[in-house]
């Protein structure tokens, strides 16, 4: 195609492009652990209810001088099946005779208790500060950590189809730079949020800026660079985005208050805002647009940039300008939702693939929205989760570059939702089967999701690649959504969440079999280059049935 042939011509891995991949790998490093942030802002720590100021009859006012922490919490707070104070109930009375040794406090259940009416005494040895200390969303507002959650993820939703739909009419740079910059502006305000409700409205806002923020970067560094480098920049994004997890683990440990852990992934995008008002828009995207002058500047930035001066200037001839006008002629229509409802072959590309996407996103984040079920540790649990895709990702190198699309989306899709299936089965009490089985179904998610952006970049022209991309997006959101809301369902049917992330991937592979196949074609411009790469898929198809029943014959 014209574009690579021109990017080839320019330089398709010079200075230029190194630049490019290295503020992709280092966004990446820092959107990673946006949406799983709130597994340390959002923690749960130990808790009882606060211990009721006595009534003030001096004879117990020196009683509880001299009592320790243990006796006053045997006295004033039941103890649950586990032995353990309740975490939401106290006695209604001050149980004076438990302090006997010949006193039995195992059998308390008739006893008369109350709510925590004076708030909760907070375990601050992990955290120092959480939103749920901060707002006491413990007891019966436990779920809304989850409804938090879900709120957060739905800012993704939002943003898919109307960021994409802004990207493919006005470029990929402008929405890139000033959702940067809108990610910090709003992280600050987050991390001093005086109410739950308004933390909940900055997550929201924050999660639309991030998804702006990865799609975009995303799809301005593949668009520049051709196919044949397309795997090795999609894996190094995808080993990055997994160390930015395992460093989230680390900092989370070090920044115990969730002021401050809000604070350090929100200050550097300020810089990332600076770098990209300097950068040039997509040359892909400008001339399958028509912005032909626009595109043949960026071209000379780009050659000078890579050292081709005498390309730069030749770049201005009338024979380069014919040929992006060609090209400009072919593919400068603005396509809109219709025009893809209407065409049979997107209409089947979309639902096929917003289903894979589904399925796959949220068993994900059924692992990844709630390690503190996996017990002990969580620091350690989620530094073993971002370590785990480091082996997976540097395979799915090698599968990117060697291995059809369908099959190997189709297997990750398999290994993720046997995994998840199995541990329904494995007791509690048995944590090391588990975390190796959940991190056996991380690392196959990780190879899912470079796999996925690979095969998702072939399948969508450019003239529509971000709204498509948004779509998918708003797919993988609402899945990420409900994953989150079916945490919540643990209370009424502990094995309910794992049921549904392990069977849907399973049944979503049977979508595989209906998409084309994309390894080793180069990136599509236009709608009638899709529908040609679905003809030769129906032809060879036929052409394999063919010689089936010339055999059987």
């Amino acid at each position: 195609m014209a574009v690579d042939e021109i990017l080839q011509h320019v330089g398709d891995r010079g200075r230029f492009q190194i630049l490019r991949v290295v503020l992709y790998i280092i966004l990446s490093l820092l959107s990673s652990p946006h949406d799983i942030m709130e597994n340390f802002t959002a923690a749960i720590p130990n808790h009882h209810c606060n211990v009721k100021l006595l009534d003030n009859h001096r004879s117990e006012i020196n009683i509880t001088m001299n009592l320790t922490t243990e006796a006053l919490l045997k006295v004033s707070i039941p103890m649950g099946p586990d032995q353990k104070p309740e975490k939401c109930r106290r006695f209604r009375h001050t149980q004076w005779h438990f302090l006997d040794s010949n006193v039995s406090v195992l059998n308390n259940t008739e006893l008369e208790t109350e709510p925590c009416l004076d708030g909760w005494t907070y375990d601050q040895s992990v955290f120092t500060s959480t939103i749920v200390t901060e707002w006491d969303l413990v007891c019966d507002f436990r779920s809304f950590k989850y409804y938090a959650q879900a709120i957060a993820i739905a800012g993704h939703l939002v943003s898919g189809l109307v960021g994409g739909i802004f990207s493919d009419r006005f470029g990929r740079k402008p929405l890139l730079a000033y959702s940067c910059l809108a990610y910090g502006i709003l992280g600050i305000c987050c991390a001093f949020a005086p109410s739950f409700f308004l933390y909940c409205a900055l997550r929201f806002l924050l999660s639309a800026s991030i998804s702006n923020i990865v799609n975009n970067c995303t799809i301005l560094v593949l668009e520049e660079t051709t196919p044949q480098w397309h795997g090795t920049i999609i894996v190094l994004g995808g080993l990055f985005f997994s160390i930015g997890q395992s460093c989230l683990g680390g900092l989370a440990y070090l920044l115990s208050d969730w002021h401050m852990l809000q604070l350090a992934y929100a200050l550097p995008h300020f810089i990332f805002f600076i770098v990209f008002c300097w950068a040039p828009e997509s040359v892909r995207w400008l001339m399958t647009t028509g912005k032909t002058e626009q595109a043949i500047k960026d071209l000379q930035k780009i050659a000078f940039i890579n050292g081709k001066k005498d390309i730069a200037h030749n770049l201005t001839t009338e024979a380069m300008q014919s040929k992006l006008k060609e090209d400009r002629n072919s593919t400068s229509k603005h396509f809109r939702i219709k025009d893809i409802i209407i065409n049979p072959t997107m209409r089947k590309i979309l639902i096929c693939n917003s289903s894979v996407m589904f399925a796959a996103l949220f068993s994900g984040y059924g692992i990844l929205l709630d390690i503190q079920v996996l017990g002990k540790n969580i620091f350690m649990n989620l530094i073993l989760l971002g370590v785990t895709d480091i082996p997976s990702k540097l395979i799915t190198y090698f599968i990117i570059r060697n291995v059809r699309r369908r099959p190997s989306v189709a297997f990750t899709l398999l290994t993720i939702g046997s995994c998840i299936a199995i541990t329904i089965f494995i007791p509690e009490d048995m944590y090391v089967l588990r975390l190796v089985l959940f991190l056996l179904g991380k690392g196959s998610f990780a190879s899912f999701t470079c796999l996925a952006i690979a095969y998702t970049q072939e399948l969508t022209p450019t003239v529509l690649r971000s709204t498509l991309i948004g779509v998918y997006n708003i797919a993988a959101r609402i899945a990420a959504i409900l994953s989150a809301l079916a945490l919540v369902t643990r209370k009424y049917f502990v094995h309910l969440p794992l049921i549904l992330c392990g069977i849907l991937p399973v049944v979503a592979t049977i979508n595989i079999y209906f998409l084309p196949e994309t390894l080793n074609f180069p990136l599509m411009d236009t709608i009638k280059d899709l529908e040609k790469r679905f003809v030769k898929k129906s032809v060879s198809k036929k052409e394999e049935q063919d010689f089936l029943e010339t055999t059987e014959c």
